[in-house]
């Protein structure tokens, strides 16, 4: 069997992405637009301290999760990152499930971005403003909504299909973008705000029947707690472009990488919730928050210091975040559907490469695809999709920690160039597990809805079909999965 296994041809992606482009891509995800829309409504929650302490806190509950994902990135470098772990660790089943599962959460984000690139734009300048075609949901569709958001998405579909390190490369240059315009409204804001708007630094609103004394405290972190998480998502997209890293590229870079993303990731958003906290009072930011079709945290910025420059700087470089999180998704993504094809677990088709570019082309124009249609279809259709993959997610991330704590026990012998303490391990379980019963534990402050629920139960219909249709084939022994799954390494450790 093993003659048979070297006589089949593994596709191979180039490997080109350096250690710097590594933390574009991670960093790319995180940032987002998140910070835009609900900063205002992370301070009003649990006042400016809260939040920041509640993000920090994300941040260090994160970096177990991240040490398993670092320990099994360096030691299974390639593409497909929770697919490959698991496979290793339980096999194809699990191997697929946990992987079906991720690409619904890569790919739902997509065209909800395409969508956001256009609205975006809108809230810059409202002379790009057209009439409204038609409105799903009481969203407008129109074509200042539909064709900017199409156009980006069509460029970053073109740019990933033309290599890795291109798309890896822009991600990085983004970053250095959005890093230099936050630090300029940042530092506006903390050298003229007044650090008197931080009081109250707790919310008493977020006990029912208001409360005082420490009983806040604790009640205004947890608020903000059970969101931050998926805001912080995106350190996980390392992972599955780690088949590409540079030759030049040592296996425990690619865990240091998705630790700096935790940590930087962290550290952005606690700087931005102080900016914020610090521009305006508790009673202008609950004004603000109160209006329709504006941006709250540009909405700050033009209030706190009058003047129109720093509203439009904070856009833009939500605008930049947008496109890196797109970007950064369309990599993860292809990535996760390449290997689940390569990996004979659903049509062949998505696991072609390009042959010039060696990019995995056919899962990038399905992924984009979906993406293009946001536009179209509006944001209010896409909301339940999108949170749906909040759960995803996080069975992934647990999924991947008991992965490093089931390798431990039957492959001691793994080469693992960076190496978690086993206590840590476990707490990165404990994490994860927490997470998914917060989304899932009837009422718990952050449980899904039943719509998000059928999403996920018809993406898993779906999938099951995928994977039947294509194991009614036989055209792949076990043996030959693990050698396009896992390569030279299918055999390490054993």
């Amino acid at each position: 069997m093993q003659n048979d296994v070297k006589t089949v041809e593994r596709p191979t992606l180039e490997k080109s992405i350096s250690f710097s482009s590594y933390l574009g891509v991670g960093l790319g995800a995180i940032i987002g637009i998140g910070w835009l829309v609900y900063a205002g409504q992370w301070i009003q929650d649990g006042g400016p301290l809260g939040a920041m302490l509640a993000f920090a806190i994300c941040g260090l509950l994160l970096i177990p999760v991240g040490k398993c994902y670092a320990e099994l990135t360096s030691a299974l470098p390639v593409a497909g990152g929770e697919m490959a772990f698991t496979f290793r660790a339980f096999g194809s089943l699990v191997s697929f499930v946990t992987a079906w599962a991720l690409a619904l959460s890569y790919i739902a984000i997509t065209p909800f971005e395409t969508i956001a690139i256009g609205a975006l734009l809108e809230a810059m300048n409202s002379a790009l403003v057209t009439e409204t075609l038609y409105s799903i949901g009481g969203y407008r569709v129109s074509w200042s909504t539909i064709i900017p958001g199409s156009l980006a998405g069509g460029f970053l579909i073109w740019l990933n299909i033309r290599g890795a390190k291109n798309s890896a490369q822009a991600q990085l240059w983004l970053i250095y973008a959005i890093a230099g315009c936050s630090l300029v409204f940042i530092t506006t804001a903390l050298a003229n705000g007044d650090l008197a708007n931080l009081i109250p630094a707790f919310s008493a609103a977020t006990l029912s029947g208001g409360g005082s004394g420490w009983a806040i405290v604790p009640a205004s972190i947890i608020s903000v707690l059970v969101v931050a998480p998926y805001f912080m998502a995106g350190f996980d997209t390392i992972p599955q472009a780690a088949e590409e890293s540079g030759v030049e590229m040592k296996p425990q870079q690619l865990g240091v990488a998705i630790l700096a993303c935790i940590i930087l990731g962290a550290i952005f958003y606690v700087l931005i919730i102080l900016a914020v906290g610090m521009s305006v009072s508790s009673e202008q930011l609950s004004e603000m928050l109160k209006q329709k079709d504006v941006m709250p945290t540009a909405e700050v910025f033009r209030v706190a210091f009058d003047t129109e420059w720093a509203a439009q700087l904070v856009l833009f470089t939500s605008l930049l975040g947008l496109i890196s999180t797109l970007n950064g998704f369309y990599i993860a993504s292809s990535r996760i559907l390449f290997s689940l094809g390569r990996g004979g677990m659903i049509p062949s088709w998505f696991g072609k490469i390009h042959e010039k570019h060696r990019t995995p082309s056919n899962a990038l124009l399905f992924v984009g695809a979906i993406s293009l249609c946001g536009p179209f279809i509006g944001k209010s259709a896409l909301v339940p999709i999108v949170s749906s993959g909040s759960l995803t997610f996080a069975l992934a991330l647990l999924m991947t920690c008991l992965s490093a704590i089931r390798l431990r026990k039957i492959a001691p012998d793994l080469e693992r160039p960076y190496r978690a303490s086993t206590g840590t391990l476990y707490a990165g379980a404990s994490v994860s597990l927490l997470l998914v019963l917060l989304m899932t534990v009837p009422g718990s402050p952050g449980q899904l809805q039943s719509a998000e629920f059928s999403i996920v139960a018809l993406w898993s219909v779906f999938g099951i079909l995928c994977y039947w249709v294509r194991q009614s084939r036989k055209d792949m022994s076990h043996e030959e999965r693990a050698n396009m799954i896992l390569g030279h390494l299918s055999g390490a450790g054993r």
